[in-house]
């Protein structure tokens, strides 16, 4: 089976998707009025500190303030926030999260630099591996390697920032100029280094993982070099630096041994794809591959279906069964549908056992798909059977082990409810796709017409009461509204409310945003 990287680069979106075993797993689109500066590191200036919500809103030269939570601070343990921030001060943050709905994004003072097999933590000296690498040993060593290495890279002196910076690859870093005789602050910073191992690291060798090391060392010091001159020349809030574009993260994150096939669409994005697997991956450029077929690229294996199935709120399952998302703002539901399966009796178990297990497999590629994060609750088909619970438990931590983004299953309650928490990255795909509907602003119903109808005559009964004798009503409503107000019912009203009325029907109108005036106004 297939498991395939596409790059649909097009106009005005850039689309990367992911392919395991000839399924979609993954999805991302980019788009320049949608510019995210999810990972981006600035020098901040502290606007606001909130405390009764222990939280700062930072200035990063957005349109909004960032958020800043107390346990998103440094060393700040359980002091309240009053106590480690004030007003003005300037602050080094990472953006964790793009903005969703009214929030700006979130921020963390908790660097992380990604790389293709690691992230270095410069205020964190801890060496932490993924478990999503299964086999002890290998994190064993993997944890052993990368502390021989960052022990050598703190003794290593600024006068290699230079060769450190033209292997970074990285065309930010190296604009910079370290600047001569670097005071020993730098090194006691680089001595507190660390790093997180990830997944794409599972059976990889010192030699890589050094020159992965090195690239995020350099990058490193050409921000703490922009930093430093940011804050000599008072320019705050600045941007430090920001992540590669989507083809470029696309391949660090995705590039692996389980990776068959790399296709691109279009020439700039196959150029730009080709030149980043020469300097970070040279043995997978020969699975790059120039994709011309005007049928376009995602129709290989239907991606377009299966983005519009991750926009529905049911989902079909084998069995005849479905899962049904309904979001809120608190957290995510998800209920599992029994649908065209059925059984009796002692068969039910089975029946539900089955459906439930699909269930899990799905919850969890939706779930990533999507970009659904936060609270969810997953109301699976009830089986008496204990055992049977265990198993739909565990084969949804398994299906979600895959995922990139934390997620914690606290188990099934009697009832057959799972919570479970997904950390919030991105923007969810509903919100990049779609936009508030402007008839129902976005609630998903609309109010009946003889409610809303009802309702307006009511309101011009109240405003005729209150207006002079002989004063004419203006009423200007939609048009779906407007055709139900005819001559029979709009003699009746005048009659009742004793003055005349005026109708307009306004194609902008929502159906219960309508207006009732005085014409002499």
């Amino acid at each position: 089976m297939a498991n395939e990287l596409l790059i649909d680069v097009g106009l005005t979106e850039t689309r990367v998707a992911l392919v395991e075993e000839d399924r979609l797993v993954h999805l991302d689109l980019e788009r320049p009025e949608r510019d995210s500066a999810l990972g981006a590191v600035f020098l901040g200036r502290v606007r606001r500190i909130e405390k009764g919500l222990q939280a700062a809103y930072v200035d990063i030269g957005l349109s909004r303030d960032g958020f800043l939570g107390r346990t998103d601070l440094k060393d700040a343990g359980d002091k309240p926030i009053e106590q480690c921030l004030h007003e003005g001060e300037t602050i080094l943050v990472q953006v964790i999260r793009d903005p969703v709905g009214e929030k700006g994004v979130k921020l963390t003072c908790h660097i992380a630099l990604p790389g293709r097999f690691l992230s270095l933590t410069p205020f964190d000296s801890s060496v932490r591996v993924t478990r999503r690498i299964a086999q002890d040993a290998e994190r064993m060593r993997l944890a052993a390697v990368m502390q021989s290495l960052l022990a050598l890279a703190d003794q290593t002196p600024l006068e290699v920032a230079a060769r450190l910076q033209r292997r970074a690859g990285d065309r930010r870093v190296s604009q910079v100029k370290m600047a001569p005789g670097a005071d020993r602050r730098e090194g006691e910073r680089r001595k507190a280094m660390g790093c997180v191992v990830n997944a794409n690291a599972d059976g990889i060798g010192k030699a890589e993982l050094s020159a992965d090391l090195e690239r995020l060392y350099a990058r490193w010091l050409a921000i703490e070099e922009r930093r430093t001159k940011a804050a000599a020349a008072s320019a705050v809030p600045a941007e430090l630096w920001r992540e590669m574009g989507p083809v470029g993260r696309a391949l660090r994150d995705f590039v692996g041994a389980k990776l068959d096939r790399i296709r691109v669409n279009a020439a700039a994005g196959f150029a730009e794809a080709r030149a980043w697997l020469f300097e970070h991956a040279p043995d997978h450029v020969s699975r790059l591959e120039r994709f011309d077929d005007p049928a376009g690229l995602f129709a290989l294996f239907d991606i377009e279906d299966d983005i519009a199935h991750a926009s529905s709120r049911r989902v079909e399952l084998p069995s005849g069964g479905a899962i049904i998302f309904g979001e809120t703002e608190a957290l995510t539901a998800i209920d599992v549908d029994s649908g065209r399966s059925s059984a009796r009796g002692g068969d039910f178990d089975e029946m539900a056992l089955k459906v439930n297990l699909e269930a899990a497999a799905e919850v969890a590629r939706q779930l990533r798909l999507r970009g659904i994060g936060g609270i969810i609750v997953i109301d699976f088909l009830h089986m008496d059977s204990a055992a049977f619970r265990a198993r739909t438990v565990n084969a949804l931590r398994q299906a979600l082990a895959r995922d990139p983004a934390p997620t914690k299953v606290l188990g099934m309650s009697a009832l057959g409810l799972v919570e479970m928490t997904r950390k919030r990255i991105g923007e969810p795909l509903a919100t990049r796709l779609y936009e508030s509907c402007p008839a129902c602003h976005g609630d998903g119903h609309l109010p009946s017409l003889p409610a809303v109808l009802a309702d307006l005559l009511r309101q011009a009964g109240r405003e005729a009461a209150s207006a002079p004798p002989g004063t004419r009503l203006d009423i200007r409503c939609a048009p779906d509204l407007a055709a139900l107000v005819d001559d029979e019912l709009k003699t009746r009203l005048e009659r009742q409310i004793g003055t005349t009325v005026a109708v307009t029907p306004e194609a902008g109108r929502r159906r219960d945003g309508f207006s009732v005036g005085r014409a002499d106004r």
